[in-house]
């Protein structure tokens, strides 16, 4: 079992990263917050989870251990896989998915892609025993990996739109446009308003 690795990254690409350790090359599937943060050529240290199935293993790593043992969480549920469990965490900090299983509200999960209606359901109801209160940290506007767009995230949180929605318009919106408003009205488009 692979539980960290210290290495240099190699190659970096949408959904994965290798990092090189020892002369051997480990391909490392992470969300897209962790890939953004490394830097090719660069040294880092990845917690991650060893899964193995009985055709094929592959390696997740994440920044924290918090975030590595909340991917376990979500595995440990029935219907959500790897694939899944990333889409989950490149949708929503773990912050953010915590606080929506304390709310009950799994439609939020149904925003995201990969998660139906009764995956959704399910995350809420397996998870809500699992997940204390005072387990969840402050959200703030800094955890949210959504880079210079915070005035356009703060703009949609106004309107009505929940974290983890107005985060993933934005999330879709072209880095092209850098105009703070224009931003606002494809966010908008994004979330069909």
């Amino acid at each position: 079992m692979i539980a960290s690795i210290r290495g240099f990254v190699k190659t970096k690409q949408d959904n994965w990263v290798l990092v090189e350790t020892g002369g051997v090359g480990y391909k490392i599937f992470a969300p897209e917050s962790v890939i953004g943060s490394l830097h090719t050529g660069g040294e880092t240290f990845l917690h991650t989870y060893h899964h193995i199935t009985e055709g094929a293993q592959a390696l997740y790593g994440f920044i924290s251990q918090e975030e590595e043992s909340f991917f376990e969480l979500l595995l440990s549920i029935s219907g959500v896989g790897p694939k899944v469990g990333l889409s989950v965490m490149n949708a929503a900090s773990v912050a953010e998915i915590k606080v929506a299983v304390i709310e009950d509200n799994a439609e939020v999960l149904t925003k995201i892609s990969g998660v139906g209606e009764k995956t959704a359901k399910r995350i809420v109801l397996e998870l809500k025993n699992k997940i204390k209160i005072g387990d969840v940290r402050p959200i703030g506007t800094k955890s949210l990996d959504i880079g210079s767009s915070v005035d356009v995230y703060e703009a949609l949180l106004r309107l009505g739109y929940n974290s983890i929605e107005a985060r993933a318009a934005i999330k879709m919106v072209s880095n092209d446009i850098t105009d703070s408003e224009k931003k606002l009205r494809a966010a908008l488009k994004n979330l069909g308003k």
